[in-house]
């Protein structure tokens, strides 16, 4: 269906994006410490159904785009990967903002809102269709029909996504101390920043 090698390059770098907290990943912490382990599972539901909306919406554009581009499919990977360096940038010289607002206790609420929270956290972040189309094509191998291989790569990210933000929710109450802080959201951003800008300058060197 695709080469292994391409297909172990996405898990790893999958992995390492997904291991750096976001605005789902503060969520689902923010339930675990307000509510426990149970809750934050019903908002991981919530941001994982709004993942496979996004995988779905990835694979139905891609697929047809990189078939119809055929040769000219390189000059559009290549774009993707001087996208992900600009997203690497940004992440770097981001803002650090306080947490405190979102980690603050409030009052319990129902599973129907907590799974509805977590989908609207997750559909609504503008960068991540876009970060899709540009990080999904860099591990396509043009000798092999795109449809397979983009349904591969998508039910992989869902699967990865879930089970990585599935242990900061269930871990939630232990690994809060070490998100809150200005210190290590400084950390995370520059991780975030070094990981993205040099898998775009890795893939956009290797096409050369």
């Amino acid at each position: 269906m695709m080469p292994l090698d391409l297909y172990l390059g996405f898990v790893a770098a999958t992995l390492l994006l997904c291991i750096m907290p976001g605005p789902v990943v503060t969520y689902l912490v923010a339930t675990g410490i307000r509510q426990g382990a149970r809750d934050a599972l019903i908002g991981l539901a919530g941001s994982t159904s709004a993942l496979c909306i996004h995988m779905a919406l990835v694979v139905a554009g891609l697929a047809p785009l990189l078939a119809a581009l055929g040769p000219w499919a390189e000059a559009l990977k290549l774009i993707g990967a001087v996208y992900l360096v600009w997203l690497g940038i940004s992440a770097w010289r981001a803002p650090v903002e306080p947490d405190e607002a979102v980690l603050a206790s409030s009052p319990r609420v129902s599973p129907s809102v907590l799974y509805r929270r977590g989908l609207v956290i997750s559909v609504t972040n503008p960068k991540t269709l876009a970060f899709y189309a540009a990080f999904f094509p860099q591990f396509i191998s043009p000798v092999h029909p795109a449809m397979p291989q983009l349904v591969l790569l998508a039910v992989s990210f869902v699967l990865i996504g879930a089970l990585s933000d599935g242990t900061y929710a269930v871990a939630a109450g232990r690994l809060a101390p070490y998100l809150k802080s200005r210190r290590a959201r400084t950390i995370r951003n520059k991780i975030m920043g070094a990981v993205l800008m040099g898998a775009g300058l890795g893939l956009a060197l290797a096409r050369r």
